[in-house]
């Protein structure tokens, strides 16, 4: 621990910290109680911890998010130095302390109540706190300084690799890849072709490898599946083939993509030559428990003229359902 004038100036050194760092909170980034907005702002769902290593298009929000984690460690690296404590007691009061800072942004519109920023905060001065007990001896002189520096940084290379790592693992990994048509139903019936005929659609031949929806399902039509949170994404294509255009005077097909009641993508493409261009889609699922494909042709001609194919889920990995059920029992919907 520190003794005598060090200690006096870390006392010092901690205080003024301390006081920049609320600075930043209640004060910086233009925030201001008279903002037009006053209802109270709160997040309580955990989405995960949010550090990463740098990707284009998300600069600000790694600098953001480093900084918020960054900006706690030296609290676990002097805390201990100034006053012997042991690890639970100093994490309880530091969460009491952090949640409580976050609570008073809320109530004086000066910020949000995020549960995500307790974790990263609180994870911050973790790994402050481990660093300074890495180096047991010496911890006071100079050279000892550099040490608690040298083992903090080390710390925290470690820590963040390990969570942008698994962040990585979370965003793009998956499991199993399974075609829509292998699938059963919860709701309705639906159609699909025993042969992959291809066609054309815009002057474009396509081929489907997977599945193709029938054009002998109805003109307004809607399926669903169940999904049990198991599901990360669904794909596929859609279009209007050309040889349906000519028996149609005029109209468009359109396809609606909704998970537990929620509207998440829809597609609309003209019955007009040269206007039904094939389109593809990416559509997150997110831990939905329930799929819904409606299909809705408002032409002229009674058959149904738009078609998908190669339509499949893409199961989530387990990492993806933990994350989905944590983020679900602590009300994230």
């Amino acid at each position: 621990m520190f003794q005598g004038k060090m200690r006096t100036v870390a006392w010092v050194g901690f205080w003024l910290y301390t006081a920049l760092t609320l600075f930043f909170l209640f004060v910086s980034f233009n925030r201001s109680s008279a903002l037009p907005e006053t209802g109270l702002r709160y997040h309580l769902a955990f989405d995960g911890i949010p550090l990463r290593f740098p990707d284009s298009g998300y600069s600000n929000l790694w600098i953001f998010n480093l900084g918020n984690y960054l900006a706690f460690v030296p609290f676990g690296l002097v805390i201990p130095l100034l006053i012997r404590c042991r690890f639970l007691p100093f994490l309880l009061v530091f969460l009491a302390a952090i949640t409580g800072i976050e609570l008073i942004q809320m109530v004086t519109h000066l910020g949000a109540f995020d549960v995500n920023d307790i974790v990263i905060n609180t994870l911050g001065a973790t790994v402050g706190y481990g660093s300074q007990r890495l180096i047991r001896r010496d911890r006071t002189t100079p050279g000892g300084l550099l040490k608690l520096l040298f083992s903090g940084a080390i710390l925290t290379l470690t820590v963040y690799s390990a969570m942008s790592g698994l962040n990585h693992y979370l965003d793009h990994g998956h499991g199993e890849i399974k075609a829509l048509d292998r699938l059963p139903l919860e709701h309705g019936k639906v159609q699909w072709e025993a042969q992959l005929n291809g066609f054309t659609a815009a002057q474009e031949q396509i081929k489907p490898a997977i599945n193709l929806y029938s054009r002998d399902n109805p003109r307004s039509h809607e399926f669903s599946l169940r999904l049990d949170g198991q599901y990360k994404e669904i794909t596929g294509n859609f279009a209007v083939p050309d040889d349906a255009i000519p028996a149609a005077d005029s109209g468009s097909s359109r396809v609606i993509i909704r998970a537990d009641g929620e509207e998440l993508y829809s597609l609309n493409v003209n019955i007009v030559p040269g206007e039904n261009q094939p389109l593809s889609f990416r559509v997150p699922l997110g831990g939905k428990q329930e799929l819904t494909l409606a299909v809705f042709n408002d032409a002229a001609d009674p058959r149904t003229h738009a078609v998908m194919w190669d339509l499949t889920l893409i199961e989530a990995n387990a990492g993806q359902k933990l994350a989905a059920r944590i983020h679900q029992l602590l009300g994230g919907g």
